[in-house]
């Protein structure tokens, strides 16, 4: 992401009704599987970014870390209090075999820095107990493409079905998978596809914004209460259009460890 990206992310990551709705779903997610083993979780976060949901996480497990390519994400971590992320580029990482009940990545694959996101799902299952959980959220859609995309380093949008075969031949059994946003749909694709209008006029790809930014707290608290509305919804089913897609896997307790 364009450096200033990790400030504005900090600054909105507690408060704006995306990170909110979104934060809420994974935790939900996140507690099912706890009550489901009876224990604490190991959870590791790959991509952490300014580590708002590690600080979520640490809830549920009783060792919660993460990593990111970026210092400066890594230097907001530690401004919250956060000491259990690293510098890693997830292109090589190497995760310690069958150490983890949960990995989470989110809104990290997409990103023109990962040259195969299908090797960076298989390691990350490797990294994973036999039976694990992985869940990713990503941005949906190409012809979402815009201006935010040229701030956060977009290389590609993702459709469900997309993920899903990229995942399984990441020897991953898909058990979720929906699109997110889905109410305020319309509204946002509007407001991508009107945005595109500024990029000819972009002459340096460095000082375009993305879309980060609270709105007031009665619009905020609006649009909050329509992505709580729909998270509710996918406690049951799921949403077939939006501008994320999100997806819960589990690694086959199959699949063996690669050496």
């Amino acid at each position: 992401m364009n450096l200033v990206e990790y400030t504005r992310m900090y600054e909105a990551e507690e408060h704006h009704w995306w990170y909110v709705g979104l934060h809420r779903l994974i935790m939900a997610a996140v507690q099912r599987e706890s009550h489901r083993l009876g224990r604490l979780l190991t959870i590791f976060d790959a991509g952490c970014g300014t580590g708002r949901l590690c600080q979520l996480l640490a809830a549920e497990g009783h060792c919660v870390s993460g990593c990111d390519v970026s210092e400066e994400a890594l230097r907001f971590c530690r401004l919250r209090g956060i000491n259990t992320t690293f510098p890693a580029d997830l292109n090589s990482i190497e995760l310690e075999p069958e150490s983890y009940d949960v990995v989470t990545s989110i809104d990290v694959l997409y990103h023109r820095g990962v040259s195969d996101d299908v090797d960076v799902m298989r390691r990350l299952q490797q990294g994973l107990k036999p039976g694990g959980l992985l869940i990713l959220n990503l941005v949906a859609h190409e012809f979402l493409r815009s201006t935010h995309d040229i701030a956060v380093h977009t290389r590609e949008r993702y459709t469900r079905q997309m993920l899903c075969e990229r995942l399984q031949s990441a020897g991953f059994d898909v058990e979720m998978t929906t699109y997110r946003v889905s109410l305020l749909f319309p509204f946002i694709a509007a407001y991508r596809l009107l945005s595109r209008l500024a990029v000819p006029r972009m002459t340096d790809p460095d000082n375009v914004d993305s879309d980060v930014s609270v709105p007031n707290q009665v619009i905020n608290s609006l649009l909050l209460k329509v992505v709580e509305l729909e998270n509710l919804f996918l406690a049951v089913s799921s949403l077939p259009f939006g501008s994320s897609v999100f997806v819960v896997a589990r690694k086959s307790r199959n699949n063996l460890v690669m050496a």
